[in-house]
């Protein structure tokens, strides 16, 4: 599924004049995508200058906590290090 991201998108139009489908329209001075007539050909996503069209892809419950625990991982491993980097420059800066 795609959407538009409305803190990024100018109104520009260029995603309108792709879409094959007329499924895209600017309200307000911000695209809109009609879900009914889009065919996910994501012809309005390559033209988007701002990249304002994100798409949206499912994910199942055991690649998301699989992808949470590994991201949790890497940020306690990062903590770790910046833990001893900071004691290794207070110890260095005490000599």
């Amino acid at each position: 599924m795609l959407r538009i991201r409305k803190d990024l998108c100018l109104g520009c139009g260029l995603c309108l004049e792709s879409c094959l489908r007329q499924a895209i329209s600017v309200v307000s001075g911000q695209a809109e995508i009609n879900q009914s007539r889009c065919n996910q050909c994501r012809l309005c996503l390559e033209v988007c200058p701002q990249g304002a069209i994100a798409e949206l892809a499912p994910v199942s419950e055991a690649e998301l906590t699989t992808t949470v625990a590994s991201l949790r991982q890497k940020t306690d491993d990062l903590v770790r290090r910046i833990e001893r980097l900071r004691q290794q420059k207070n110890a260095q800066s005490r000599k």
